[in-house]
């Protein structure tokens, strides 16, 4: 992590008890320009009320961001497990958030270079950046920041490509399947008509890693949305819906990934729908 970005710098250490960055603070979605919907999965806010400093845990969602704060524009590579954040009392963070297999392209760099790593956005825009930088800190409020941050990204839509088509098939199979197969690229290698070596290197140039972490990232992430709708499921239904062999599965694959036990996650998630 670069020290310069303040409020981003983080530890790969998990505090004694995380909080779900969400869980933290005031943190709102919104849609992004329809223009941007194939590309972008939202536009947010997260804002750090006052009092003491505390470390959060952002979980990995396969997903790259474009984050600006007080301390300038930065890329928030992809993670493998969560990374804990301590975040200045007061910090108000503006973001756009690109879809799985999408910001390679934007950014024209591998994600498995990034990988993990919060980097100046100037480092792959240039002067441009410094420039968008200037006019988002000049900007009178919060939701003309975002809607320059989105405006930014559509500029560049005309000259990026798409990523290759083995891609989006590796994603829409790895969501469709939930885990079947204990060698997800030899599957999708064979469902794609795509070389094992060569949808390797696509998927860590794409996504940051290999199939089988975006698999294990991917029911991790099925398993929030569970329970957020299933407040009162037993956490073996919840395992089994998203994807795991089992409940122990589960715990160990939550524990890995985010430091939090299943039953803390799905306390801290449902204590969030029941505030709102």
């Amino acid at each position: 992590m670069d020290g310069a970005l303040g409020p981003l710098t983080q530890t790969k250490l998990p505090p004694p008890e995380p909080t779900l960055a969400k869980r933290r603070g005031i943190y709102k979605e919104h849609a992004a320009p329809d223009e941007l919907g194939r590309h972008v999965e939202c536009l947010w806010r997260h804002q750090l009320l006052d009092g003491t400093a505390a470390p959060i845990a952002v979980v990995p969602d396969g997903c790259v961001d474009i984050l600006w704060s007080r301390h300038g524009l930065a890329v928030a590579g992809p993670d493998r497990v969560a990374a804990f954040p301590v975040f200045a009392p007061g910090t108000d963070i503006i973001g756009l958030r690109f879809r799985p297999g999408i910001a390679a392209s934007f950014l024209r760099t591998s994600l498995s270079q990034i990988l993990g790593e919060v980097v100046p956005l100037d480092a792959f825009w240039g002067r441009a950046a410094r420039e968008l930088e200037t006019r988002i800190e000049d900007a009178p409020d919060a939701a003309c920041r975002a809607a320059m941050l989105a405006e930014a990204v559509l500029e560049r839509l005309p000259a990026v490509s798409s990523p290759p088509g083995d891609i989006a098939a590796t994603l829409a199979h790895l969501r469709q399947s939930h885990g079947s197969s204990d060698n997800p690229i030899r599957a999708l290698a064979a469902a794609t008509g795509t070389s094992e070596r060569t949808l390797r290197r696509r998927c860590h140039e794409h996504f940051g890693y290999g199939a089988k972490t975006l698999d294990r990232i991917l029911r991790l992430q099925r398993f929030l949305g569970t329970c957020q709708r299933e407040t009162s499921a037993a956490l073996g239904l919840l395992a089994l819906d998203a994807g795991y062999a089992d409940q122990a599965h589960l715990s160990r694959e939550a524990r890995e990934l985010t430091s939090l036990s299943p039953a803390e996650i799905r306390r801290q998630l449902a204590a969030d729908r029941q505030a709102a």
